[in-house]
């Protein structure tokens, strides 16, 4: 969204609100831009990734992958990606058959999957990483360490805030069931 569209996203919200008065008008703000935010940071990431034909998601299988150098189980990627397990056998089917990750049984357990990264597919990240840095970077090029700080602290009490509802939701649910 640039940035021009903002006052009438604000103009949008603060009509709801003349509405209804108990809308917590900042707060609803700052959940609507992070949403756009998400969206459109995003598009500039496919925009990195499309053209050597990766989606997002299969981007940080590799990048996790990469990270626990070169080899995970299924399981352990599930959860720190927020995939699904259906879904991450899907992402990885993709890669396994482009040749950038393969499947293979645990070396220390026969009885679990092993995807480890193949050069193939550490080259395409190791391609990849400078544009990614340059463009994470440029999105905070005027924040301070400081701010930058506060932010991920502030969203990471916001991601508190959302979990601590979804748990409630989730026990009420429960009760009524």
């Amino acid at each position: 969204m640039p940035l021009s569209q903002l006052p009438h996203v604000e103009a949008n919200l603060r009509g709801i609100a003349r509405r209804v008065p108990q809308l917590p008008l900042t707060e609803t703000l700052i959940c609507r831009l992070a949403l756009i935010l998400g969206r459109d940071l995003n598009s500039c990431l496919d925009g990195i990734l499309r053209p050597l034909g990766l989606t997002e998601p299969e981007y940080r299988v590799l990048a996790a992958l990469y990270a626990r150098e070169g080899a995970a189980c299924p399981r352990d990627l599930c959860a720190a990606l927020a995939q699904s397990p259906a879904n991450l056998t899907r992402i990885c089917d993709t890669l396994v058959r482009r040749g950038l990750v393969s499947r293979s049984l645990d070396p220390r357990d026969r009885r679990r999957m092993q995807l480890t990264l193949r050069p193939a597919g550490e080259r395409l990240l190791e391609k990849l990483f400078p544009a990614m840095c340059v463009g994470v970077g440029g999105a905070f090029d005027g924040f301070s360490v400081a701010e930058k700080k506060r932010l991920l602290t502030g969203l990471k009490k916001l991601l508190r805030g959302l979990d601590a509802i979804a748990s409630s939701e989730a026990g009420r649910s429960a009760r009524v069931a």
